[in-house]
């Protein structure tokens, strides 16, 4: 019996000592230890499965996992698709089988990692932007379920972690970031997915101690930040025989096995190259880059000079448009004078033809004027001689009144003009007395404004005492233009108001016809414009000439009515005692 099994126990011995010896080279992102006590029941697996060849774990870092394949050290690898990608570039190898999540029921995902920014519960940061300035952990630059896949999604939202932040790289293992954090050694941590809820079974932490930052929804009951990437995946080298990668292969699909460790058909690393190439970082980019540098260094000199000149053609260019600009600004001053001047040339050209006609109207009605007045006077002298109370005395007497009233009207067109007037007759003064409150009541009803359609109130606050020295049927032609138009705009009620003070009087007229457009406002007294099919244009520039050839002022405001409806207000100044000469200037701007 012992002869039996010393007999088993030698020939075990012999089959042990002639098994080829393959290395599988190991990510060891939580450390050495915890790298080697989660994959060794892989290798006693292929060991197991695989009586006739021998599997060993050899946990490393990103940097030694590099050199171990340069140098042929390792025969299988097991790592992230990110670094099978760059070491891929270099070293051929062989993509296996992949891992599929460990944290669902059926696990159905391959897309499981990824990257979470943490801060402690208790922390008064809640926004990215509060991280700027402040340390920032990470394992290495080049991992990729850490700080590449964090560094994405940051500089997605905005931000330069590289600039913004005090980065702080700890090394492996990744499980010191959560003690930093947790410490308060660094304000944030980018850690892999999944790695708080494992240290929270683990019983190493207390999960509700950290929250998320830039949390973002995902298949698998893990925090995370990012979006999910394919799984670990296990590679052979180009020395592994086809034959031994097919029989791993082979074994690694069969569902018998260690629960956590599911494999499945190799995933695609597409979606991680395109990620690579997003953050600079794909093998390929470096190369080119490194080459630009490269030549960069070797041609400084050439480069520097090549510098100054695109810095002088570009000072130049941009000298050359802001004389471009300038005297583009400066034709463009010119050709609106010029447009200006034409329009005022226009303008002048129109009141001088206007002129000369009113003058040649004035010169050719004065006489039949005259005519009409010396036939009134004649007969009426000859009625009083017959009868002195004959009938038809009153109506010549509005006959003389009424032609009386066209030749001053007259007189003032003249004045409009620039003719000065001929002297006055001693019947007739230079300047008449005028109650202000019956000249309006008298032009309301001689304009028949309650008998309009629409018909128009009159409401005035007129000091009966009121009177003013002006020409006469000056304020005539203004009051009865300024009523004319408010009726002719639709008002239904105007309010008419008067009163003295220090420096003059004041006289106001506001409607409730709407008021004048902004346009209109901006330019009220420009001739020939006019939003009357009939009109001229002449109305108010007539009224405010008059009123200026007394040393008064007229203005016009938008105003609300009395009865709450928007309306015109016309406000007529004139200076105390009035008795100047009807005089104008001839420019162009009343």
């Amino acid at each position: 019996m012992l002869f039996r099994v010393l007999t088993i126990m030698l020939f075990f011995c012999i089959s042990t000592a002639d098994a080829r010896e393959w290395t599988i080279g190991v990510l060891a992102l939580r450390g050495d230890a915890q790298a080697q006590a989660h994959w060794q029941p892989l290798a006693d697996r292929l060991n197991q499965q695989l009586p006739d060849e021998h599997f060993q774990l050899l946990p490393l870092d990103l940097a030694a996992m590099k050199t171990a394949v340069a140098q042929n050290r390792i025969d299988f690898l097991l790592t992230n698709p990110a670094q099978y990608v760059q070491i891929d570039s270099h070293y051929p190898l062989r993509w296996l089988v992949s891992l599929r999540s460990s944290h669902e029921p059926d696990s159905s995902s391959r897309n499981v990692i990824g990257s979470v920014i943490l801060v402690r519960a208790d922390s008064d940061i809640y926004h990215p932007q509060n991280l700027i300035g402040k340390d920032v952990g990470a394992v290495s630059p080049e991992a990729f379920g850490g700080y590449l896949l964090g560094y994405k999604a940051l500089r997605d939202a905005g931000f330069q972690p590289e600039q913004d932040f005090q980065l702080r790289f700890s090394g492996f293992p990744v499980d010191a970031l959560i003690y930093l954090l947790r410490d308060r050694a660094i304000s944030a941590a980018i850690v892999p997915t999944c790695l708080l809820e494992d240290m929270q079974a683990e019983g190493l932490i207390h999960a509700a101690d950290f929250r998320p930052l830039l949390a973002k929804p995902a298949t698998i009951p893990c925090l995370t930040s990012t979006e999910l990437y394919p799984n670990w995946s296990f590679a052979a080298l180009s020395q592994v025989p086809d034959k031994l990668a097919d029989n791993v292969t082979r074994i690694l699909l069969s569902p018998v096995g260690q629960p956590d460790l599911l494999w499945g058909a190799a995933s695609s690393t597409s979606q991680v190259e395109s990620l690579l190439r997003s953050v600079n970082q794909h093998p390929q980019q470096p190369q080119f880059w490194q080459q630009i540098v490269d030549w960069a260094q070797a041609h400084r000199l050439l480069i520097t000079v090549i510098t100054l000149i695109l810095l002088l053609l570009g000072a130049n260019h941009i000298w050359v448009a802001f004389l471009v600009r300038r005297r583009s600004r400066q034709l463009e001053q010119l050709h609106q004078q010029l447009r200006s001047r034409e329009n005022a040339l226009e303008h002048a050209q129109r009141l001088s033809i206007l002129g000369e006609m009113a003058s040649g109207f004035a010169h050719e009605l004065n006489q039949p004027l005259s005519a009409i007045q010396h036939y009134a006077d004649g007969c009426a002298i000859r009625l009083r001689q017959e009868q002195p109370d004959h009938s038809l005395l009153p109506i010549l007497g509005q006959i003389t009144h009424q032609a009386q009233r066209g030749a001053d009207t007259i007189a003032n067109l003249r004045l409009w003009v620039g003719k000065q007037p001929a002297a006055h007759s001693a019947t007739q003064p230079a300047t008449i007395t005028l109650p202000l409150h019956e000249l309006l009541h008298h032009l309301w009803q001689l304009l028949g404004a309650e008998r309009h359609h629409p018909p128009c109130q009159l409401h005035a606050d007129i000091p009966l005492s009121l009177t003013l020295q002006l020409p006469p049927t000056l304020l005539d032609q203004v009051l009865c233009n300024l009523i004319t138009n408010s009726l002719q705009a639709g008002a239904r009620h105007l309010w008419c108001r008067a009163y003295q003070h220090e420096s003059g009087i004041t006289i106001t007229l506001q409607d409730d016809a709407g008021g004048l457009t902004k346009e209109q406002l901006s330019q009220p007294f420009t001739p020939f414009r006019s939003n009357k099919g009939d009109g001229l244009g002449l109305g108010l520039v007539i009224c405010q000439r008059l009123i200026r050839s007394q040393g008064g002022e007229l203005t016009l405001l938008n105003l609300i009515a009395a009865n709450r409806k928007m309306g015109l207000q016309v406000t007529l100044t004139l200076p105390l005692n009035s008795i100047k000469e009807l005089t104008f200037a001839t420019d162009s701007s009343g």
